[in-house]
């Protein structure tokens, strides 16, 4: 009769905590919100880009340096018209000296380096009318606030070219935003570091029908400091966009575009060195976890301690490895995988303290035929955990894996 009303109490617990959980799946899914999809656009155009990334890896991952995919060709024939006759045309190209200090819980870093244009009689008749300088009109975009003069600096004044174009280079150096990194799959990532070069269009007149980039892909490159360590060089690109805004800033018409420049380093860290370095602790630890069941019955405190310890140990870990990421709205992939040791070792706790009292009435049974069959499904639970917790975590970390959406 006891043992009726105590799995009618166990029955009635299990079935409140499945209540539980599934009221607080729905409030969260209620208090979750998707993101405003109004956002601006960047389009590659039909100006010549480069990128360094092998094919396979392109393929494998998903990743790459460009911001979109190139359009159809009638597009591109469109846009190339277009650029024919846009009254300024410039030509930019970037070379990257220094790049260090990459903080990813902004995600930022600094970097310095040169960066030159070419352009043509057109524009330098509204420079003169207007008394400036092309560095007062073209901008780095994602630069922020440091401790660096912000902007392009000058180096000597423009000069008219054999051709009859004008020339003249300037330095760079500052805090830069990141836009872009593969944090669904930390801590297997890969960062973009990107210059951005957009017109400031303080009197309207360098939208992108009017003002062209053309990427110097030829002269445009990386230094031999532009290194980070810790960090392997991934690639490196350049490329002109077409970036939409999603407004015309009540000016009337359709949405204001540019014509902007990302020269972009592409960093990913090394898959060795995360693992010794992220995922060889958690191993460690879960590998105590499997080896529970194996200390003798008679010793209910230790193997009741163990899981807890783990679960200190796994909050800790995490705890450590987050602060290096900013506040992200998913899970990433090691987000995932400690998802599962956490399931494995709360059910490891459950399983010990439900063995336990089973052991605990086992010792009350007297000799015979229900003492040898009790015993024999105790052992047998004993002998299967660690397979059954390295089959259901080997399935469980490689659909977490192959889920992950491609290049995010």
């Amino acid at each position: 009769m006891a043992s009726f009303k105590q799995k009618r109490w166990n029955f009635l617990a299990a079935v409140a905590l499945l209540l539980a959980l599934v009221l607080g799946i729905s409030g969260i899914s209620q208090l979750n919100f998707s993101t405003e999809e109004r956002t601006d656009k960047l389009q590659l155009s039909s100006a010549p880009r480069h990128q360094v990334l092998r094919a396979d890896r392109t393929e494998l991952d998903g990743w790459t340096s460009l911001r979109s995919h190139p359009p159809e060709q009638e597009s591109l024939l469109l846009d190339a018209s277009d650029a024919d006759k846009a009254l300024y045309r410039v030509q930019v190209g970037i070379y990257s000296t220094n790049t260090y200090d990459l903080d990813l819980s902004v995600p930022s870093f600094e970097a310095r380096g040169y960066l030159w244009m070419s352009w043509g009689e057109a524009l330098q008749q509204y420079l003169e009318q207007n008394n400036l300088g092309l560095e007062d009109r073209i901008i780095l975009a994602n630069e922020l606030i440091s401790d660096a003069d912000p902007g392009l600096h000058p180096i000597g004044d423009a000069k008219r070219m054999p051709d009859g174009s004008y020339y003249q280079r300037f330095s760079y150096i500052g805090r830069f935003y990141s836009d872009r990194a593969s944090f669904r799959h930390f801590p297997f990532i890969t960062v973009s570091l990107p210059i951005v070069l957009e017109a400031d269009d303080v009197d309207g007149v360098f939208e992108y029908t009017n003002l062209r980039f053309v990427p110097d892909v030829e002269n445009s490159g990386v230094g031999l400091f532009s290194g980070i360590i810790g960090w392997l060089k991934r690639s490196w690109s350049i490329a002109e966009y077409r970036h939409t805004y999603a407004t015309n800033f009540a000016l009337g018409g359709n949405q204001v575009a540019y014509s902007t420049v990302v020269f972009d380093i592409a960093f990913g860290t090394s898959s060795w060195s995360a693992f010794w370095r992220l995922i060889l602790p958690l191993l460690v630890v879960m590998a105590m976890v499997l080896l529970v069941f194996k200390l003798e019955p008679d010793q209910q405190d230790a193997r009741a301690g163990i899981p807890i310890t783990v679960l200190l140990t796994l909050v800790f870990l995490q705890q450590t490895y987050r602060d290096e990421l900013p506040q992200l709205p998913f899970l990433t992939f090691l987000d995932q995988v400690y998802v599962i040791a956490y399931v494995v070792t709360l059910l490891a706790f459950v399983l010990v303290i439900w063995i336990g009292r089973r052991y605990s009435e086992l010792k009350q049974l007297p000799e015979g035929h229900d003492h040898d069959v009790m015993a024999k499904r105790l052992h047998t639970m004993d002998e299967i955990w660690p397979l059954t917790v390295v089959a259901f975590s080997s399935v469980s970390v490689a659909l977490c894996w192959f889920t992950l959406p491609p290049g995010s």
